[in-house]
């Protein structure tokens, strides 16, 4: 791959398979000249350098050779297509590209995502290699910096990139053919716009959704602006006839990049009327909807991200259609009335202030705030509306054929975070085809696209997703966390004993109060809830109001405005209350650092001979074939040997600082006297090999360095106060922890339920031999307190970026302890041994940090060493040992 292709992946984070595509056209480009080059001298080298080198053949009705990108949708047309722009820019010197869009939508996502601001812009990651290009589309068109003069046109000198955006429609109208505005005489450029664009020598076309150029009228229009060379983008192709490189659906799943489409469905349908089976298909697609929504929701939770919000896309046969399903699940009685003021219609009869409100709402659809749940349709929603958070197709209106047409599916295949996450529930997009469900499964059995999935053989469980709250409430415990780390307390036993303590706390709370209490802005100037518009001081409780815009903001409190601070008496009641579940933790950072230390040793001079040869410049007489005259040249040197090479191995070697410059001195001293010669031949001999002689140096400090490795820790916060989390529980999944439970298999779906000594009343587990530990722990009366801390919060990471969530940490009289349940055959998997070592190291630190002079054990337990009766202490004791790394 050349190196201008690997510089622009970088730049720009490519995928895969847009720096794949990119090479192909950089491996054509590079052996012909589309300015000078025939149409079929082109199409032979772009036939040797393609993809599975394609014989290629561009449509006879072009008149420029035309390369066609058959990409799955969901991969990164437009990112691909900005690569190229720029690496036609960077190789061939090319400026102007017009960029076609097929409808207005896509003239608009275009016209957006070339601006440099925008977060999908075009040439991302480029911004610092080249300057912010210049942008005409069919509104300011008529500015453009050119003029005609005798007889020719004057331009505007500029070196930057020019981008013409237009829609199909700006360019032709198939009724008067291509004599409209675009084609017209403009006063202020002399000619019409079309004309000009035509006298470019480097005008490169790019066609968003190629397909939808190929009528003769189109391709007339384009013909019209002489283009070099066309690059087409689609995931449809009309013809692979001019496909240089192909990359479909099938590889994009396998591979991480898009949603696994998953037709789904009910066998029996019989007897059913087409009524019934709509409406099926309807309530079972919002049965998954809600239990995806659970699903993502603790997703999100567990790893700090931002809620993604799932939709439902609902293709209905016609507006009569659309209107009457609207009816449906916007009513009271459907469900509940849980969707209503949930649902929008996008179609074409829609006209006036309702269109334009529900095209505002589809826009803004992946915004959490935006209430709409289930998007209705009427074949309108083609190409150009990309969203990562559509994961339910519901087709309402569909043959057997529609349902599996790439456009439709195209739709939903976005990952919402990116990158498949590896839980099936959000890397897929559910298709729900009841009425067509057999013939489907019989025609995709074999396919590397698609999976099904059988509603008569397995039921999504209905489900319930659950805030599991810590001793206060989030918005209170904020405020708490804030007094905390601003009075310096260390240790939450000295919060219950020391009056002096809760004293100081109580002022840092007031001092939290009135920061908070004037309305903030976030970085967009949007106002936000404040601690004196959330929480009610004379109840202590959340604000039911706010409830749910609590929970998306990170605020300090919850405190209703207007409202006085709690009272002295009232603040040290709920933070005893709280102190007294909690288990004083700090949040340590552990890392690994390198110590190096030089000795000093006898240098050797292992370069055997350096060479000062007196060089001369000859004088020769062409003409007589004759040596005129010879005079000695004059030989360069450094000014000061010594320090020429000082600085240079300073340079060449990471680990020494200016601190070393006694040991540097040292070594180049020892060197430069095993040199023979005066002071004036070394300065010569320096000047001439001074890199070969920092690298025999270099290497014989290395050979006499010893490298000390060790663990330091850096204590990022005294007192972690574990916040809520989410959990994703099955419907009256909530069971008594001292109960007999016998559904196992499936533990992960329930909630355990009436704890005592643990931070969470009420928490979920992974395995039995967890909840029956939990057991141990709240029967033994040498244990005070236990925790299950939630997912990465209290920031011990095992390796570059991922956390490591031991099971729980318990306290007891004696001692404090970070403990592992395991299965017995996992205990050696290198990944649960790389754990348990950063659990060690944890340990060890937090023990010199306990504020409560209790000694940290880490302890890897086995499933089979958990069992009732047994005390914590001798369960402990049977911990499976781990050999410090």
């Amino acid at each position: 791959m050349a190196d201008i292709v690997t510089k622009i992946g970088y730049a720009m984070s490519l995928r895969n398979p847009q720096q794949e595509a990119l090479s192909y056209l950089d491996a054509i480009s590079t052996h012909c000249d589309y300015k000078k080059d025939s149409k079929t001298a082109i199409e032979a080298v772009a036939t040797e350098y393609c993809e599975k080198h394609r014989k290629i053949q561009v449509d006879d009705k072009f008149d420029f050779p035309s390369f066609c990108y058959a990409m799955a949708t969901g991969i990164g047309k437009t990112r691909l297509m900005g690569a190229c722009m720029y690496y036609l820019y960077k190789t061939k010197g090319y400026r102007h590209f017009f960029i076609l869009a097929p409808g207005n939508t896509i003239y608009e996502k275009l016209r957006k995502e070339s601006n440099p601001n925008h977060p999908k812009y075009i040439f991302k990651g480029l911004e610092a290699e080249m300057g912010r290009p210049k942008v005409y589309d069919g509104e300011n068109y008529d500015s453009y910096p050119v003029r005609y003069e005798q007889m020719s046109l004057q331009f505007e000198k500029s070196s930057e990139i020019e981008l013409f955006i237009f829609n199909i429609g700006k360019i032709f109208n198939s009724k008067t053919d291509s004599q409209f505005n675009f084609h017209k005489f403009k006063e202020t450029l002399g000619m019409s716009f079309a004309e000009v664009l035509s006298s470019f020598d480097d005008l490169v076309i790019c066609m968003d959704e190629a397909h939808r150029y190929y009528a003769p009228a189109s391709m007339k229009a384009i013909n019209f602006l002489k283009p070099v060379l066309g690059l087409e983008f689609t995931a449809t192709p009309k013809s692979t006839n001019n496909v240089i490189y192909a990359y479909d659906l099938a590889r994009g799943a396998v591979e991480g990049y898009l949603k696994t489409p998953v037709v789904m469905g009910r066998s029996n349908m019989a007897g059913y009327s087409s009524e019934d089976i709509e409406e099926m298909k309807i309530r079972d697609g919002l049965t998954l909807h809600e239990h995806r929504k659970g699903v993502i929701r603790q997703f999100c939770g567990d790893n700090a991200l931002p809620y993604v919000k799932p939709i439902v896309l609902i293709a209905c046969r016609d507006t009569n259609h659309a209107k009457e399903v609207r009816a449906l699940i916007d009513s009271d009685s459907f469900l509940g009335g849980k969707y209503k003021g949930k649902v929008i219609e996008i179609h074409s009869n829609m006209k006036g202030d309702e269109s334009e409100e529900n095209i505002r709402l589809l826009l803004s659809i992946e915004n959490a705030q935006n209430p709409v749940e289930i998007v209705l349709h009427v074949y309108k929603l083609k190409e150009g509306w990309d969203v990562n958070n559509l994961f339910t197709i519901i087709p309402l209106n569909a043959a057997k054929s529609d349902i599996l047409a790439m456009q439709t599916i195209g739709r939903g295949l976005r990952l919402p975070f990116g990158r498949a996450t590896g839980n099936e529930d959000i890397d897929t997009l559910d298709i729900v085809a009841h009425d067509h469900y057999r013939e489907l499964v019989d025609e995709i059995k074999n396919s590397d696209i698609f999976k099904y999935r059988d509603l008569d053989r397995t039921v999504v469980e209905p489900s319930d997703t659950v805030d599991i709250n810590s001793p206060v409430d989030d918005g209170q415990l904020s405020i708490f966390d804030f007094a905390v780390t601003d009075a310096g307390v260390k240790s939450f036993a000295e919060i219950n004993t020391n009056t002096q303590t809760q004293k100081e706390l109580y002022a840092a709370y007031l001092k939290a109060f009135g920061v908070t209490k004037k309305k903030e802005s976030d970085s967009y100037g949007n106002e936000q809830m404040t601690l004196d518009q959330l929480f009610d001081v004379e109840t202590g409780e959340p604000d039911k109001k706010n409830d749910e815009t609590s929970e998306t903001l990170e605020t300090t409190s919850t405190i209703s405005k207007g409202k006085k601070p709690l009272s002295k008496d009232e603040f040290v009641q709920k933070i005893k209350e709280y102190s007294g579940k909690a288990i004083s933790v700090p949040k340590i950072l552990v890392q690994t650092t390198s110590e190096v230390k030089f000795k000093r040793f006898a240098v050797k001079r292992t370069i055997p001979d350096f060479e000062v040869a007196m060089a001369k410049i000859e004088r020769f007489d062409a003409i007589n074939q004759q040596l005129l005259t010879a005079v000695d040249a004059q030989i360069l040197e450094v000014d000061d040997a010594l320090n020429t090479l000082a600085c240079m191995l300073l340079d060449s070697i990471s680990e020494l600082s200016y601190e070393d410059a006694d040991f540097i001195i040292d070594v180049v001293e020892q060197y430069l006297a095993q040199i023979d010669g005066n002071e004036e031949d070394k300065r010569k001999i320096v000047r001439r090999y001074a890199s070969l002689i920092v690298s025999d140096i270099r290497k014989q400090i290395f050979e006499h360095t010893e490298r000390k490795t060790e663990d330091i820790h850096i204590v990022q916060k005294d007192l972690i106060l574990f916040r809520k989390f989410v959990k994703n529980v099955k419907k009256d999944g909530r069971v008594r922890f001292d109960k007999p439970f016998t559904d196992k298999s499936n533990i992960k779906k329930y909630l355990f339920t009436g704890y005592k000594k643990a931070y969470y009343t009420e928490n979920a587990f992974d395995s039995d031999t967890e909840h029956l530990f939990s057991i141990i722990l709240e029967e033994d009366p040498d244990v005070i307190r236990w925790i299950k801390p939630p997912l990465n919060q209290l920031g011990l990471f095992w390796k570059a970026g991922q956390q490591y969530n031991p099971d729980f940490l318990v306290e007891t009289t004696s001692g404090k302890f970070m403990v592992e349940v395991k299965a017995s055959n996992e205990v050696t998997a290198d990944d649960v041994v790389a754990k348990a070592r950063e659990g060690i190291k944890w340990c060890h630190f937090a023990s010199t940090a306990d504020p409560d002079h209790k000694v940290w054990e880490y302890r890897l337990v086995t499933d089979d060493n958990i069992k009732l009766g047994n005390t914590c202490k001798y369960t402990l004791s049977t911990a499976h040992k781990v050999e410090e790394g």
